[in-house]
């Protein structure tokens, strides 16, 4: 059911000062994951979700609204904050798009969207701002 299949699909997020990567990409009908931690790499595997897999995530990107999620998010930091991680976003479905990258900063509903992904890959990310 290439149907269930994205377009394109990247998401990265980074915590440069942590030496932490987590990159997913659309190739190749499977998803190509690399993960680093403290500079090492710990995961580097092609991952090909079920189509029950895929169906579950769309229904939550729809759920959580990602297709309307601003193209930036960015705090800019003088005295008072620690820079931390960024992350980028590029998804094409079916008709839907969404290009959307942050420093700093996220949408309302990004914690959802990396638990969404969790689930997609069976990975955990080290997403440092838990709330």
């Amino acid at each position: 059911m290439t149907d269930l299949f994205p377009d394109r699909f990247m998401f990265r997020y980074e915590v440069t000062d942590r030496g932490y990567l987590f990159y997913l990409q659309w190739k190749d009908n499977n998803l190509f994951l690399k993960q680093f931690s403290d500079n090492n790499i710990v995961i580097q595997e092609l991952i090909t979700p079920t189509p029950d897999e895929w169906n579950d995530f769309w229904y939550r990107m729809d759920e959580i609204r990602i297709w309307d999620w601003y193209q930036l998010y960015e705090v800019k930091c003088m005295d008072s904050c620690v820079e931390g991680d960024q992350w980028e976003l590029n998804i094409e479905f079916d008709e839907e798009q969404i290009e959307s990258q942050g420093s700093d900063s996220y949408p309302s509903t990004f914690r959802e969207f990396v638990r969404a992904i969790e689930e997609l890959t069976g990975i955990l990310i080290e997403f440092i701002h838990e709330y």
